[in-house]
Formats: structure tokens, sequence, C-alpha cells
């Protein structure tokens, strides 16, 4: 039988596609990622691919191919050594819920980048490719071969990944990825609106409070009865943020 010629991608790619909980958590990850970091939202974007990153190092801890940076026994580490030990040791993450192949952006640089190169082992994780395709450059020249130099950035294009998928099952390690339809609604204020919470932020906070829908009349009468108690001095300015934010679920 085929191996990938990684073992850690190995064990990963049968620990994936043979326990059905795994994978389903992983798709569900995905799923949920597109809702919390849409990347049609260009601000989004980092935020998706670091999150993809993590979403793969937690499956790959789970498969037992990464461990602590101090090993199984260790009682405690910090989980940025963590995701870089992933990347050392294991592979680079390039994450897409486009539901076509298009573009793929291997190494961005200023300047030149004359200097620049794809040389590490590289995850690509994609709804076109069906789960995530390892490639590692140094030994799939055949790919390397299609990178192209851009004024700003290395790229591939993603039918390249596609072709090597096909031509090699060994490098695919099979899961659905969530496709993004270009219209799942993305609230770019959750994550200011997480930081600015009303009992901490009370006055920064009230634009997120007062912005916010009122579910049902029996919400409304709750937040007028509140209002009516600022108004007659039982509560202050501040505790009223605070009895708002608890009404509407913040």
């Amino acid at each position: 039988m085929a191996t990938s010629g990684s073992p850690e991608f190995d064990k990963f790619k049968h620990h994936i596609e043979s326990n059905a909980t795994v994978r389903r958590e992983v798709e569900f990850a995905f799923s949920k990622l597109l809702t919390a970091a849409n990347p049609t939202d260009r601000g989004a974007r980092f935020l998706f691919g670091g999150a993809a990153e993590w979403i793969l190092a937690a499956a790959a801890w789970s498969a037992g191919v990464l461990v602590a940076p101090a090993g199984h026994n260790a009682d405690g580490f910090d989980l940025g050594d963590l995701l870089t030990k992933a990347r050392a040791d294991l592979w680079s993450v390039k994450a897409s819920a486009a539901a076509k192949p298009a573009d793929i952006k291997l190494v961005n640089f200023q300047g030149s980048g004359a200097n620049r190169d794809w040389t590490e082992p590289t995850l690509f994780v994609a709804p076109y490719l069906d789960g995530a395709v390892l490639v590692d450059p140094n030994e799939a020249t055949e790919v390397k071969n299609k990178m192209k130099r851009g004024g700003d950035s290395l790229s591939i294009r993603a039918k390249a990944i596609v072709d090597y998928k096909k031509e090699h099952p060994e490098n695919h390690a099979s899961f659905e990825v969530a496709v993004n339809p270009g219209d799942i609604p993305y609230d770019s204020s959750a994550f200011p609106k997480s930081i600015l919470d009303p009992a901490t932020f009370p006055h920064l906070a009230r634009p997120f409070i007062e912005a916010k829908p009122l579910l049902d009349k029996s919400t409304s009468a709750e937040i007028e009865r509140l209002v009516a108690l600022r108004d007659n001095g039982t509560l202050t300015d501040e505790q009223l943020t605070q009895a708002v934010s608890k009404v509407v679920g913040n």
C-alpha cells in the first residue's frame, strides 16, 4: 500500500478517515468557523486561516502525531509553542472555503522576494479537495514547478493541487469542508463587541446594546421597565447598561 512519505500524515489520514466521531468534529468545526470568520469579509480572512490551522493542529493532537513540546508527560505547555511545533514538525496549512479552485498564495513577501521560496510541506484544505492534501515541494517537484512568482507573493493554481490529489490518493485525507456560498451573514462587530462588554465598558458598549434587535414583546417590556427604574433614580446608567445586557443575552 502506497504511503504519503510522511508517517505523521499517514497516521493523521487514518485517524480522520477511520474515526467517524473525530471526522464529524473536524467537519463541524470548519462549518462553525465559516460563520464565525467568513473569509468573504477581507478583515476575517486572517482569522479564518489562523483558526483553520488550529483545527488541524487539534486533529493532529487527537491522532497522536502532535504532542506537547516537552513530550506527552508534560504537566502543561504554551499553546503558542504547540502551534510552532506543528509548523516545524508537521506542515504549514493553507485553508480555503471556496467552492471552486483558484490561485493559492503560498508565501507573502515585501520587496523583490528574490530569495523567498516554497520549501515547507503544506497541507491544503478546501471543499474542492474534499478534505486535505499534503504536498511536500521538496519531493513533489512537478507541483513546485507550477509555482508562480508575483509582485508580493509566491502562488500556485489550485488545479495543480487537485491534479496531485488525483494522482496521489495516499496524500489525501477525506472529510467535508464547508463551502462559502458568499451570503452567510457575518457580524463584523462581533469581535469588538466581545471586547467592549457592558460590565467593563458601560459607555462604549451602548451602541452594541441599543442596535441589537429586540426579540419579542416581553424583552421590550422588560427594557422599558428598566429604563423607568433608571429614570426614577432606582438604577444608575451603569446599572441600566448591565441589566439590559443580561436581558438581551450579551
